[in-house]
């Protein structure tokens, strides 16, 4: 539900997407999320929550966080995928081998642990962790983010060439991973009108393989760098370089096809 709504807000431009967005992420948070330990709880209900850990809760919330994240670029919001994903790394990823287990370490009740690779219905933890990483390492430049998805796509390789009709997720995270994604950065205040505007037009177009972000929290370095232009500008980056910054939405919708 989350990132369907941060995603509607970010396309429609509807505030009542994006509030319900917003509503949704703070009842996790407060109810379903210990800050302490850095656990994400199954279920709650009349005040009380389970302790089953499942790979599947934490990537598909990491998924739903960046993609608010990216419809808002309120630093919070990137803070919180950061602790959502450093938690699903060490609960879940298989440091020798690479890929995510379905079960946590200290699983009480399983004969063994298993590794999700198929895409049904609804893609698998694996799938849905491997391109939350990458995209989430695109906007922070952390190799420790980056590393064990590109460990995930290597344990995965054989089925993705030999049955790539069973992890069809997990292709569009091999596509994302195979170039270098491109950055848009929105430098200045996020929350202005204008900025809201340029975000707006940075969705305009469905292009799976950039990021969106802002220049300030915990963002990569170099897009701290980008400085506003008396008011919200739009950068375009590739590695270390950027396209002449535009405060145009005419423009930014131009450049994007």
């Amino acid at each position: 539900m989350l990132g369907a709504m941060a995603r509607a807000y970010a396309v429609l431009g509807d505030e009542k997407y994006r509030a319900a967005a917003e509503k949704n992420l703070a009842f996790i948070r407060a109810k379903l999320w210990d800050k302490e330990t850095k656990t994400l709880y199954h279920r709650w209900r009349d005040g009380e929550r389970d302790n089953v850990q499942l790979l599947e809760a934490y990537a598909f919330q990491l998924d739903g966080v960046i993609q608010l994240y990216e419809a808002t670029l309120d630093p919070k919001h990137l803070d919180f995928a950061i602790a959502l994903a450093e938690a699903m790394i060490a609960k879940f990823y298989d440091d020798e081998n690479g890929g995510f287990w379905q079960s946590a370490a200290d699983s009480k009740d399983l004969i063994l642990r298993m590794k999700d690779d198929y895409d049904g219905a609804e893609p698998s933890g694996n799938s849905v962790a491997t391109l939350a990483l990458l995209k989430l390492a695109a906007i922070t430049d952390r190799e420790d983010f980056r590393k064990p998805a590109e460990a995930t796509l290597r344990l995965f390789a054989a089925r993705l060439e030999k049955i790539p009709q069973a992890v069809p997720y997990m292709h569009q995270a091999l596509d994302f991973w195979l170039e270098e994604p491109r950055r848009v950065v929105i430098a200045g205040d996020p929350h202005s009108a204008k900025a809201q505007e340029l975000i707006g037009a940075a969705h305009s177009a469905y292009q799976p393989n950039k990021v969106v972000l802002g220049n300030s929290g915990s963002v990569e370095e170099f897009a701290r760098t980008l400085p506003a232009k008396d008011g919200p500008v739009v950068y375009f980056c590739t590695g270390k370089a950027c396209q002449p910054p535009t405060s145009e939405t005419a423009k930014v919708k131009e450049l994007l096809r």
